[in-house]
């Protein structure tokens, strides 16, 4: 048979409509075959194997004091260089939707809401364990509304495949210069991450955690302990003004002054004003805090988990990057965990550790007055001369 018979008989063919239903079908069914596999893929290690994906890690290969390969520059975009960013917040608590709102449109990032949990709603049968509940029902409901909006977060990333997201808290606070602060952290996590070669994300891609947040970050004290270092750093608070509820790096022990900000692996810590995941540390998360034998607040939780999991790798940066905000007016609107006097009145707002507050400075970073002027939140800062001073340790 000829090229001109076979097109005619495949005319021929294509004419019955049982004949071409059936071709359009296998087509499809084709298409759908090759491409579906690259679809939804996360940029991070897109296993659903957790424990596969922490074999495959890189091998520390970056000699120390020599800069990480990658740029850093997408920290400065509209999702903060992650795949998306979150805030937490309760459906009724529009107060502090706004405010959280307002202050990151005014940083210029993105966001979107991962509803807050009432605790009462949560069924002791969903919970890992009963143990080290609180034995007060406002206590215990506080305690595990947390813990499951957490958990709803890691959700999240994992069931729309999300390579790396951020969150933070709706009462959470940071520095006018959050978006140059993170350049630095993307580096220093970088060079934590011992990375040769470009990378996906300006944080690397060979982490679980990034602590950005928190009230307690404590460091390795044996293995590599290689660090990022920014020293004559003008958004470092003094000692004075530094505010925390466990251990810290001991930066002076370290040879470092008071005007030092490090990067560094944590293998503990406290509170979660805000932190990343990437997709393979959602993961981990999610099966960790659900097998855990004894409850624990969400903190205290992963804080576990970055000391106890050795295939989970956490970065944090001290002194921390975001922090709690604590408005003027009724100190009762600060906290839906914490119980206060609706008379106590606080007269002037404040954010614990942070120097250039952003919330504090709305006025002014609405201003387009060619004066208008940023304000710190203390007087007694030191006189830094030179830029900062950025180290490979």
């Amino acid at each position: 048979m000829n090229k001109t018979d076979s097109r005619g008989s495949l005319a021929i063919m294509l004419r019955s409509p049982r004949i071409l239903f059936l071709a359009l079908l296998i087509s499809g069914a084709l298409t759908l075959f090759w491409t579906r596999p690259y679809n939804h893929i996360p940029a991070i290690n897109p296993t659903s194997s957790t424990d596969s994906a922490a074999s495959e890690q890189p091998t520390v290969a970056l000699p120390r004091g020599r800069a990480p390969a990658g740029s850093s520059s997408d920290a400065k975009n509209d999702t903060l260089g992650f795949e998306r960013v979150f805030v937490i917040n309760l459906p009724e608590r529009y107060d502090k939707l706004d405010a959280f709102s307002l202050a990151a449109s005014l940083t210029g990032f993105k966001h979107d809401v991962v509803e807050g949990i009432k605790g009462a709603t949560v069924v002791n049968k969903t919970l890992p364990s009963l143990e080290n509940l609180p034995l007060t029902e406002r206590a215990r409901n506080n305690i595990v509304g947390c813990w499951r909006a957490h958990l709803n977060f890691a959700q999240k990333i994992v069931r729309d495949r999300i390579s790396t997201a951020l969150v933070l808290e709706d009462d959470s606070d940071w520095d006018v210069s959050f978006k140059e602060q993170l350049v630095d952290f993307a580096t220093g996590a970088r060079y934590v991450q011992g990375l040769t070669s470009k990378s996906r994300s300006p944080y690397g891609d060979d982490w679980d955690l990034l602590w950005l947040g928190h009230c307690s970050a404590q460091q390795y004290l044996d293995g590599d302990q290689r660090r990022f270092v920014v020293e004559n750093d003008p958004t470092v608070p003094p000692m004075n003004h530094r505010v925390n509820f466990n251990e810290v790096p001991k930066l002076a022990d370290m040879g470092y002054d008071n005007t030092t900000r490090i990067v560094f692996e944590a293998r503990d810590g406290v509170c979660l004003y805000s932190y990343a995941l990437s997709y393979r540390g959602a993961q981990k998360v999610l099966r960790w805090q659900n097998n855990v034998k004894k409850f624990n607040p969400i903190d205290i939780g992963i804080g576990n988990q970055c000391k106890n999991d050795a295939n989970f790798k956490c970065i944090a940066v001290f002194p921390q990057l975001v922090d709690s905000h604590k408005s003027a007016g009724r100190q009762s609107r600060d906290s839906d965990i914490g119980q206060f006097d609706a008379k106590q009145i606080r007269e002037k707002g404040f954010t614990y550790n942070i120097v250039r507050s952003t919330r504090l400075n709305i006025e002014n970073l609405m201003n387009t007055a060619q004066d208008a002027k940023i304000e710190n939140q203390w007087t007694d800062l030191p006189e830094l001369t030179g830029p900062p001073r950025r180290k490979y340790q």
